[in-house]
């Protein structure tokens, strides 16, 4: 049993909801789906399986679930997906975990959680709970990150079939393609109190490190410091974004001329005309955009004894109330 999830009155199951996204990106197949439930019921877990039909639907099921005490919820589903339940589940009791499917799942790979229904049902069973902190943007929550600029131009241009289809591949072909053709923003963003003007490439607000499971854009971010990180690439041409790709590859684009690395808790952005701004890979609202962030606000279920520098505190001690 997680640390974190306290034990029940003798005779009373654990209780678990599985939020399964069936339009997901290498969603796992039936048979092999249905061993993670199988699992947790073997377990004495009393166990809900639901799946989603809309955008925003899982929000709304981990919301009920957390509403109605239940002690984790696990998702199967994208990035996507993963933010909507985190969203619902925040400021709540109720754990996370999740089963990797979608595009990139950048949650999974930060905390290296199993791709097997069956071996995250283990920990749900038997992992470490943890808080971590949660983003907003303009009042929409995220898990990992937002962004606004090149990136943010090629998730909004990209259809669901290309992504479902093509899966990376999409977004860097489509990322060279905008890049190459982007006319820098004209933008203001301010961290606390500092403020920066000029033409805009790229900004990225990090609650995690990973980008895409690919690069480390935000490479000091820890989930769990009530701080949100802040990368800016300013400047003009294709050539510059070349530039800053391949620092920021190898880890060397702090501090590079016209960068900017801070951490705050309060961030704003404002350009000329509207922009999209995408949050865990969705593009939900547009500039000006607000960033703060809800410290503690999400219990997650990682592998236990897990070491990663995403994380500054413990796992909850045994039995923490929920």
């Amino acid at each position: 049993m997680p640390a974190g999830i306290a034990e029940r009155t003798a005779g009373v199951p654990k209780r678990v909801r599985f939020i399964i996204n069936p339009t997901a990106r290498t969603l796992p197949s039936p048979d092999r789906l249905a061993t993670g439930p199988a699992w947790l019921r073997l377990r004495g877990w009393e166990v809900e399986e639901c799946w989603t039909r809309m955008p925003g639907h899982a929000e709304r099921l981990a919301r009920e679930a957390a509403e109605r005490g239940l002690d984790a919820v696990v998702v199967v589903g994208g990035d996507g997906t993963v933010r909507e339940a985190a969203g619902g589940l925040s400021g709540s009791h109720t754990a996370l975990a999740v089963v990797a499917a979608g595009t990139a799942n950048v949650w999974a790979h930060e905390v290296r959680l199993p791709r097997h229904p069956a071996a995250v049902a283990r920990l749900v069973d038997h992992g470490e709970v943890r808080t971590v902190d949660v983003g907003l943007c303009n009042g929409h929550r995220f898990l990992l990150m937002a962004s606004l600029g090149v990136d943010a131009t090629v998730v909004a241009s990209l259809s669901p079939w290309a992504k479902r289809t093509f899966g990376r591949v999409a977004y860097i072909a489509q990322g060279l393609r905008e890049a190459a053709r982007f006319t820098p923003l004209r933008a203001c963003v301010r961290i606390d109190d500092q403020e920066v003007h000029g033409p805009l490439l790229m900004a990225v607000v990090g609650n995690t490190r990973s980008y895409g499971g690919l690069i480390k854009v935000t490479n000091r971010a820890v989930a769990d410091d009530g701080r949100l990180d802040l990368m800016v690439y300013t400047g003009q041409g294709f050539g510059r974004f070349l530039v800053y790709l391949a620092r920021t590859l190898v880890g060397r684009h702090t501090g590079v001329p016209g960068t900017l690395y801070r951490t705050g808790q309060v961030i704003a952005v404002e350009t000329e005309h509207p922009v999209p701004v995408q949050t865990d890979g969705d593009v939900l609202t547009h500039t000006p955009a607000a960033f703060s962030v809800e410290p503690h606000a999400l219990r997650v279920i990682v592998p236990p004894g897990i070491r990663t520098p995403i994380f500054s505190q413990p796992p909850l001690a045994p039995g923490a109330p929920s």
